[in-house]
């Protein structure tokens, strides 16, 4: 599937990367208490991050307004992650766009999901190279670095 994308020099990398981690930061924060503004804000984190994926392995990133071409871009970078950006964008409209509130299942699928994208992003964006795309490589990682707080944490709403 070919779908509209946009060039992804560094700088535009390491900004999506940030604005993954924040959006996440802040979905936590207000979770428990406001869980669509959370779910909006984990979506959020999630395309940030799948941004960040892409423009660390590809060079691109998904521009268009097609989720399924995100999705199938994200995939060609990350083989399996793209499960966690759909769950998120399945989301998307109904807690942005219409007056149902979210579930506490979905609160809590939204969480997961966009706690396994932005860990993604950490890594893969970790070994990227400010010269161009990181090769794809497969790894097994034994799990996330750094501190604790630093961390997506698995918790849901």
């Amino acid at each position: 599937m070919k779908g509209r994308t946009r060039d992804c020099p560094e700088a535009v990398r390491q900004r999506r990367l940030t604005k993954a981690i924040e959006f996440y930061a802040a979905a936590v924060v207000v979770e428990d208490d406001m869980p669509n503004a959370s779910v909006d804000l984990f979506v959020d984190a999630g395309i940030a991050a799948a941004d960040a994926i892409c423009c660390s392995r590809l060079g691109v990133y998904a521009a268009g307004e097609n989720h399924n071409e995100a999705i199938s871009l994200l995939e060609q970078a990350e083989r399996g992650i793209e499960k966690h950006l759909r769950t998120l964008l399945n989301l998307k409209s109904k807690v942005a766009y219409t007056h149902q509130p979210v579930t506490a299942d979905e609160c809590k699928r939204a969480s997961r999901a966009a706690a396994a994208i932005v860990e993604a992003s950490r890594r893969i964006s970790a070994r990227a190279t400010p010269w161009g795309p990181e090769p794809h490589v497969e790894q097994n990682d034994s799990g996330p670095q750094g501190g604790a707080a630093d961390q997506p944490r698995e918790e849901g709403c």
